[in-house]
């Protein structure tokens, strides 16, 4: 229940946002988003992920640079399955599975190379990140939530569908860190967003 509220709460927060750019257009990316753990994510959990998506808009400040905001959510999991492991003389076997779940809430900024039927560019993007790990054995998990300050480089393009058309596809490529806490170990990932652009 936590997690719904501050989802909704986030997508609530993106879209008001959104709504003083209108006058001066933007765009809405839609995407499914593809994740691969590095670092100290790959050593918890090295399974690439296909169950993510995230909703971005931006809104133009000046003709090639946009602002805005990015609500995304993925989720990492792995069964490793039967298993056993031994700690001070007690050895434990069982089916083990371990999850992250990660929701990024960024605020960002982009520059666009070009104009008209081709619009690449780059990013950045800085805000919390709630992650939840878990590591499970048999009906028993370890867990850790935090709250953690993140960042997010990212290269892309959009690519409107017709030279009349508000609809595009859009790919990107991003670099997520989620900086350490105090009690929470710092996590990182490469995503892959494919997705539907609507461009106002």
């Amino acid at each position: 229940m936590k997690l719904n509220k501050i989802f909704l709460t986030a997508i609530f927060i993106v879209t008001m946002s959104f709504s003083s750019f209108s006058q001066g257009g933007g765009i809405w990316n839609f995407q499914w988003v593809i994740g691969f753990p590095v670092g100290e994510t790959n050593e918890f959990l090295d399974q690439t992920s296909f169950r993510g998506f995230g909703i971005e808009g931006r809104g133009y400040v000046s003709d090639r640079i946009t602002v805005g905001g990015r609500v995304a959510w993925q989720t990492f999991y792995k069964d490793f399955g039967e298993v056993t492991q031994s700690s001070d003389n007690v050895t434990v076997t069982g089916f083990q599975r371990k999850y992250i779940n990660t929701i990024p809430i960024t605020v960002n900024a982009h520059y666009y190379f070009g104009y008209g039927m081709v619009l690449p560019y780059i990013g950045v993007g800085i805000g919390p990140y709630w992650i939840e790990a878990r590591n499970y054995m048999g009906i028993y998990y370890v867990q850790e939530k935090a709250w953690h300050f993140g960042v997010v480089p990212e290269i892309g393009v959009v690519v409107p569908f017709g030279s009349n058309s508000n609809v595009g596809f859009n790919a990107a490529v991003k670099y997520n860190y989620a900086a350490k806490t105090k009690d929470t170990q710092a996590q990182s990932w490469v995503e892959l967003d494919i997705g539907i652009s609507y461009i106002f």
